[in-house]
């Protein structure tokens, strides 16, 4: 599931690794706001679809829209996650570029965690399965958001050992990219 209107890099990949888009609409009158309900309606449409939803993408603050989610919004969100068994996928490499005293950014983790979801370490709790959470961030947006030299990395809460490991090699093969020395040469 992912945003509309988004960052096209989630709908793009989707495509490329032929899978199907699940989009769900941010509210462009309640200031691009999440609405849980908005949530149901597409996984319920997807799920009548014959659709199998395995993730959901949460892009905080956004991207276009700049939309700062409020800790109810992420509440409704981890908690939507956990109840659907859907991995949250939380692209947070806009968190330090919030310019508004009236908008806080806050994390899916701290958010999972306030609601019980996860633990101090990031694993389930006594009456709950863990919530599964990657959160991506970046090294490269600035003080403006501006581009440039890419960097970033991920954490990764709450997922299997063993997918842990594939998806470390995975990010270790397609990272093996030149370094300046070597691009300079």
């Amino acid at each position: 599931m992912i945003p509309i209107p988004q960052y096209p890099i989630y709908s793009a990949t989707i495509e490329l690794l032929q899978g199907q888009c699940v989009g769900y609409r941010l509210d462009e009158k309640n200031g691009w706001k999440l609405n849980a309900a908005e949530l149901k309606r597409a996984h319920q449409g997807a799920i009548s679809r014959g659709i199998d939803v395995r993730a959901l993408v949460v892009i905080n603050p956004g991207n276009p829209c700049g939309t700062v989610l409020t800790r109810e919004n992420l509440h409704d969100v981890v908690t939507f996650c956990h109840e659907q068994n859907l991995v949250i996928l939380a692209d947070e490499v806009y968190q330090e570029n919030v310019y508004s005293d009236n908008h806080q950014f806050i994390s899916c983790k701290l958010a999972a965690h306030e609601m019980g979801l996860i633990d101090d370490k990031g694993n389930g709790t006594k009456t709950c399965a863990p919530l599964e959470l990657v959160s991506f961030h970046s090294t490269s947006k600035g003080v403006f958001g501006e581009c440039g030299r890419r960097g970033g990395y991920m954490e990764l809460v709450g997922l299997d050992a063993a997918v842990k490991d594939q998806l470390y090699k995975l990010v270790a093969f397609a990272s093996l990219c030149g370094t300046n020395g070597q691009i300079m040469t």
